[in-house]
């Protein structure tokens, strides 16, 4: 009886660059009018349509144990976002106090997932999606 090749396991990276696409762009869509598309940047209150928007990360991209939690991403412009550093101050009083020191030690927690997690993540992530994606008219 011939065996399987055993399946190789991803790369943190790999698994970075298959669910940050679907995950951004879930948040993206989750926080803007199902109808015409439209929300306000969470640091600047702008009002952009959802395609001029980013998924800014209040605790950066860099943290695993935060870069995922709904909690620490929401929409900013590209220029609060990408040129002004995210404006972390002002997205913190966005967020409130309470909610930013929990996500800064969270962010301080060393992550380590299994590859069945990631697998799960990225499911979670593509099922949301869809959802909103069924929902809009945009």
């Amino acid at each position: 009886m011939a065996k399987k090749p055993k399946k190789k396991k991803r790369t943190i990276k790999q698994w970075k660059t298959k669910i940050d696409p679907i995950f951004h762009e879930y948040v993206r869509r989750k926080e803007v009018d199902n109808h015409t598309g439209l929300g306000k940047c969470v640091t600047c209150n702008k009002t952009f349509h959802f395609s001029e928007l980013d998924s800014g990360h209040f605790m950066g991209r860099q943290h695993l144990s935060t870069r995922w939690d709904e909690r620490n991403v929401h929409i900013q412009c590209r220029k609060d976002n990408r040129f002004l550093y995210g404006l972390q101050y002002e997205y913190s009083l966005f967020l409130g106090a309470e909610l930013s020191d929990e996500l800064l030690q969270l962010s301080r927690q060393p992550m380590k997932r299994m590859e069945h997690e990631y697998q799960e993540l990225f499911d979670l992530y593509k099922a949301k999606l869809q959802e909103l994606k069924d929902l809009q008219s945009f």
